[in-house]
């Protein structure tokens, strides 16, 4: 991924305003935050006035807050992410920059190695699903459902879905075939968990008549055509 040259901040970064209008620095710090010196701005933060503080971390993030977001940027898909995380970077940097001490290393590489960590944070953190993503993964699975039971003519059977939308599909069978009689849910679990579809075979593992199972076979899958969540899907389907 890149930070594509067009792209920008869509806003200041916790009140920190990057002003382009010059105003008084710091006792011995350059006006212009690109020609300010690291060690002195360091300096100004933790030893100055309260007033030298506050002006020489405005400096701070006049100088770098460019740098942090596209280093940021590079690393996720979407501008809008990069802000979200690059103002969880500066809220660190907030925290942490009264306790630094100078050792000679740039104060921008300090910052980028906070701007990882939260970059690192993000990706290993689980993301909300939005709603449309919920749906999608919901029809999926009752599809997925409706293929591996047969229960309609038109579905072609889906061999392969995302592990996500197999528990989901696993989770919406459990609930449907508690309406289910208990020959019926014993039958369609062995069909869909078990993946045993010849009537034979489920004879054998339930010491039932093979007819007995064809009837209650044919009685759940009716009974799940009419549940409301899979008559919908059958209806979209004929559209």
């Amino acid at each position: 991924m890149q930070a594509f040259d067009g792209e920008h901040p869509s806003s200041p970064i916790l009140k920190l305003q990057p002003t382009r209008t010059s105003w008084p620095a710091p006792s011995g710090v350059p006006a212009k935050p690109q020609e300010t010196d690291d060690e002195a701005l360091i300096n100004h933060v933790t030893a100055g006035s309260q007033s030298e503080s506050k002006q020489a971390l405005e400096t701070i993030y006049q100088k770098y807050h460019q740098d942090v977001w596209r280093f940021v940027r590079s690393k996720v898909s979407s501008s809008g992410d990069a802000d979200e995380i690059s103002a969880a970077a500066w809220l660190v940097v907030l925290e942490k920059i009264r306790d630094f001490t100078w050792t000679g290393v740039p104060i921008k590489s300090w910052l980028l190695s906070i701007a990882h960590r939260k970059v690192m944070e993000y990706f290993n953190s689980p993301h909300p699903l939005s709603l449309e993503k919920l749906h999608e993964d919901y029809d999926q699975a009752l599809y997925f459902i409706a293929s591996q039971l047969n229960l309609f003519d038109q579905l072609e059977p889906r061999a392969r879905i995302p592990t996500v939308v197999k528990k989901e599909a696993d989770s919406l069978l459990h609930r449907m075939i508690r309406r289910l009689s208990k020959n019926e849910r014993r039958i369609i679990m062995l069909i869909y968990f078990e993946a045993v579809e010849n009537a034979t075979e489920v004879a054998h593992r339930l010491g039932m008549n093979k007819n007995t199972v064809r009837v209650y076979h044919k009685r759940a899958k009716d009974k799940l055509r009419g549940f409301p969540e899979l008559k919908r899907l059958v209806e979209r389907v004929d559209e």
